[in-house]
């Protein structure tokens, strides 16, 4: 499956369907995308998408994901059980 991520209109393009993602949405498929297959734990998504060093609100993340799921499918973000997230896309 292939993505497509707009970052100067702030898009993402699948199957040419556009989706318009909310700020946090977008840079936490962009991270995952960035390095395809790479895992990146919650902490990790934390602190670069909030740019803080998280706390105890690292199950935002699990919420982001969930929603990112809900528009792309649960094929293009995978769980890696005890560590963390990856994008399956190109």
């Amino acid at each position: 499956m292939k993505l497509i991520i707009d970052k100067e209109k702030h898009l993402v393009i699948k199957n040419n369907e556009e989706f318009s993602l909310p700020k946090k949405e977008f840079m936490i498929l962009d991270l995952l995308c960035s390095v395809p297959g790479n895992v990146y734990s919650r902490k990790a998504i934390y602190d670069k998408v909030w740019r803080r060093k998280s706390k105890s609100n690292e199950r935002t993340v699990d919420v982001h994901i969930f929603n990112l799921r809900k528009k792309f499918g649960s094929e293009v973000i995978r769980t890696i059980k005890g560590v963390g997230y990856k994008c399956t896309c190109e």
